[in-house]
């Protein structure tokens, strides 16, 4: 019958258009999950590049994950030692940088048979490759990326800003062991050149290295303070022509570039720490006294600098 058949007819056409809209959907959505799988998996190769400093620029993955810098200065003793460990956490994208100072007293023990080790002696034994792995261990995060000064280089680069204009709160005196003077300053305001500055960075007094990594940040503050007066494209130009006396996996137009992007944040935003612990000194370190660093405290502040623990809310305002 003619209209029986037309009623197969429109259910034919029927099931082919729902057919057609599943086939549609399942096309769509294995699409979609193929893409998904393939962002996440560019995302880890990104993230993998980055941490292993493979990824051959100096670029963040994500506003939340900053970019971990090992910055280091050894002395031109023999056998060499670091003098200034530090970690910067890099956010670009926030322009914001959280700096971690290390004493160079800093205990550092469980390393197979070495027993217990200060922070500045593991350099000599291994040089800045072994310190970027005992901080890797000490943080547990990747440091992919490092800047290593020699005494030579700091001293040329506050030479080619100018000098430093600060506060010398001490007198501060040292001879060499053939009584050669190598540090001579008074107490005061004045410019130091960057012989001078290295001094101020190098001296220890008799509170000992924790009052010398004070100093240390103190100066890395004024530094980048006294930089900040200047225009950014002058900033930017002073890194790019310095950056080839330092060595560094960094690439002097990142570096530049970075300066720049810079340019408007004060010193008050870049954040300094000094790694969290106490004095220590008992029998197991020989009668030394050593910084015996608090693990729980340093893994605080590590996960500050990504965002994994949420900064403490401010107190409420008792003003009306």
């Amino acid at each position: 019958m003619p209209g029986e058949r037309e009623r197969r007819k429109k259910l034919l056409h029927l099931l082919a258009g729902i057919v057609a809209v599943a086939a549609v959907l399942f096309l769509s959505v294995t699409a979609w999950r193929h893409y998904q799988t393939s962002r996440a998996e560019q995302f880890q190769n990104r993230l993998d590049a980055v941490q292993n400093g493979a990824s051959g620029s100096f670029e963040q993955i994500s506003p939340d994950t900053p970019l971990y810098v090992l910055v280091i200065g050894r002395d031109g003793n023999t056998p060499q030692q670091v003098n200034f460990v530090g970690l910067a956490a890099v956010n670009k994208e926030k322009k914001h940088i959280d700096f971690i100072m290390l004493p160079d007293n800093t205990k550092i023990e469980g390393r197979k048979e070495k027993g217990i080790q200060e922070l500045q002696d593991v350099y000599t034994e291994g040089g800045r490759t072994l310190v970027q792995a005992v901080v890797e261990d000490m943080f547990h995060i990747p440091v992919p990326f490092y800047v290593e000064f020699s005494e030579d280089t700091f001293v040329k680069m506050i030479d080619m800003s100018g000098g430093l204009p600060m506060y010398v709160e001490e007198n501060m005196y040292h001879a060499d062991e053939t009584g050669t003077t190598d540090i001579n300053l008074f107490q005061g305001y004045q410019t130091l050149t960057g012989q001078e500055a290295a001094g101020y960075m190098r001296y220890i007094d008799e509170d000992g290295y924790l009052s010398r990594t004070q100093r240390q940040e103190r100066l890395v503050k004024l530094f980048y303070a006294d930089r900040q007066q200047r225009f950014g494209i002058s900033n930017m130009l002073f890194l790019y022509r310095f950056w080839n006396n330092v060595d560094s996996n960094i690439s002097a137009k990142d570096i530049a570039a970075l300066a720049f992007s810079f340019r408007h944040v004060p010193a008050e935003d870049i954040h300094f720490y000094i790694l969290p612990g106490e004095n220590t000194n008992d029998g197991a370190t020989g009668g030394k006294t050593l910084w015996s660093y608090d693990p729980v405290e340093g893994q605080k502040i590590i996960g500050a600098t990504n965002n994994a623990i949420a900064p403490a809310p401010e107190p409420p305002s008792n003003t009306p």
